[in-house]
């Protein structure tokens, strides 16, 4: 029975719903369950479907949020494909699975997938909402910092040691490397808490460009800036190092090549000409995926008489797990096995790569469409910053780093824990950024210049 406590998240989004409306509901209540609480702290309700804290808390959100803006729901290109990415994925998982685990599967995908995007569409609706998502994000991993410490020594997140008993079924694991234990928070894996650090590093670096840190925060934030003036260092610059630290202790080698690649692409927002250095960026970004590919290729192929380091031998999984499990995807090309039902090789259990799992489960059509919307995300993104005055830091351009990122590291990892309900929120944000009027996206107290055309000449009178 006490499971049941995952439903406190669900009351508290009413009582704040109530009272303080859907933006505070959104900001203080889903997000800090999303990040704070392990999904592995859930809860089969008979008759229903499985919950967590996010997906008990998002619930009530999302009905308010519908009854409220309905009208203003609209079908473009991204929601067409999400739609139909959805959809395809339920009906496969019911051909194979059957009624009852495609039902509790598509209520997934509401929570997890549709939800986090309706409410970053039509919730983060002006540049105030992306200013305040982005700093209440980087306000939840300062404070998992000191979780990511604790983890590192005692092998074993203090979170998860504090709730764990109310959940006879939850698990916690450790990986090590190198003799050190990859920290993994509150995410299940040290690849997946890679892949959200870096995401929230990311909205951090584009609230610096927006001078947001040099000002006065206010609540949880401004008792951190205060704390901060004992170091000699730039409140900006110590959330960067608590992040690049954070990062750096999941010791995650796939996130961190999408970074430093996400990171390029960025780069060519806050570039004078950013036409140039993007045909620029997309040539050496060709030029070293292919580079890489080959020295990859040649690290994980051991000389004869030679035995691979242990790192290689991570890589080589990989490559031979591919290879193991390509029988059974061409087996079932078009429907796929079921989401729980994929046949396990021994030995091999994991299959690390996102792209390649979805296809085991749900076909060839389901990660297709899944590229599809990385692509679409991308350069529509990459579009919408061109179009920005030059040297204005670009937050188009910031999310297309991060989606670039996460298409990266999800070819080394599988897309599980919060990393999709964020890959979609981010993709919902995105939509809600380039289909605004341009001046709900000006800075907060920022005026509009002037657009209507100056006479050549004026009349001076003396």
């Amino acid at each position: 029975m006490t499971e049941y406590s995952v439903f406190i998240s669900m009351l508290v989004a009413i009582v704040v719903l109530s009272k303080k409306g859907l933006e505070l509901a959104f900001l203080h209540v889903w997000i800090p369950f999303f990040l704070l609480l392990p999904f592995v702290f859930w809860i089969h309700v008979p008759l229903l479907s499985d919950y967590n804290f996010m997906s008990a808390a998002i619930f009530p959100i999302l009905f308010v949020l519908l009854k409220d803006k309905l009208r203003q729901i609209r079908m473009g290109p991204m929601e067409v494909l999400l739609l139909l990415y959805v959809v395809l994925r339920v009906v496969v998982d019911f051909l194979s699975r059957g009624y009852s685990d495609a039902q509790h599967y598509a209520h997934y995908l509401v929570g997890s997938v549709l939800g986090p995007f309706l409410l970053a569409r039509y919730l983060i609706n002006s540049r105030r909402m992306d200013i305040e998502t982005s700093k209440r994000f980087v306000l939840m991993f300062l404070l998992l910092f000191p979780v990511f410490l604790y983890e590192a020594k005692f092998w074993v997140s203090p979170i998860y040691r504090l709730i764990s008993p109310l959940f006879p079924h939850a698990y916690s694991s450790v990986s090590i490397r190198w003799g050190i234990a990859r920290t993994a928070g509150t995410f299940e894996h040290p690849i997946l808490a890679c892949i959200m650090i870096i995401a929230v590093y990311r909205m951090h670096r584009w609230l610096s460009w927006q001078g947001v840190w040099d000002q006065l925060q206010t609540g949880w934030l401004g008792w951190i800036q205060r704390q901060s003036k004992r170091f000699p260092v730039a409140f900006k610059h110590q959330i960067s190092i608590v992040l690049i630290t954070m990062a750096v202790m999941t010791i995650s080698r796939g996130p961190w090549i999408g970074g430093f690649v996400g990171a390029v692409l960025v780069m060519v927002g806050n570039a004078k000409n950013r036409k140039q250095w993007l045909m620029i960026v997309i040539f050496i970004l060709l030029v070293g995926g292919i580079a890489g590919q080959v020295a990859l290729d040649a690290y994980i192929t051991p000389k004869e008489g030679e035995i691979l380091s242990y790192e290689a031998q991570t890589m080589l999984y990989r490559k031979v797990m591919i290879e193991q499990y390509k029988g059974f995807l061409f087996e079932k090309m078009w429907s796929g096995w079921g989401l729980t039902t994929v046949p396990n090789i021994r030995g091999m259990e994991s299959v690390d790569n996102a792209f390649f799992l979805m296809a085991l489960q749900h076909g060839i059509l389901a990660p297709t469409l899944f590229a599809l919307i990385f692509l679409y995300a991308i350069v529509s993104q990459v579009k919408f910053g061109l179009q920005a005055p030059a040297r204005e830091p670009q937050i188009g351009f910031t999310f297309s780093g991060i989606y670039l990122t996460c298409f990266i590291a999800f070819n080394t990892v599988y897309m599980g824990a919060q990393t999709e309900p964020m890959l979609f929120l981010l993709l919902g944000w995105g939509e809600a950024i380039k289909n605004r009027l341009p001046e709900v996206n000006l800075m907060p107290g920022a005026q509009m210049e002037e657009t209507s055309p100056k006479p050549t000449f004026r009349r001076i009178l003396i």
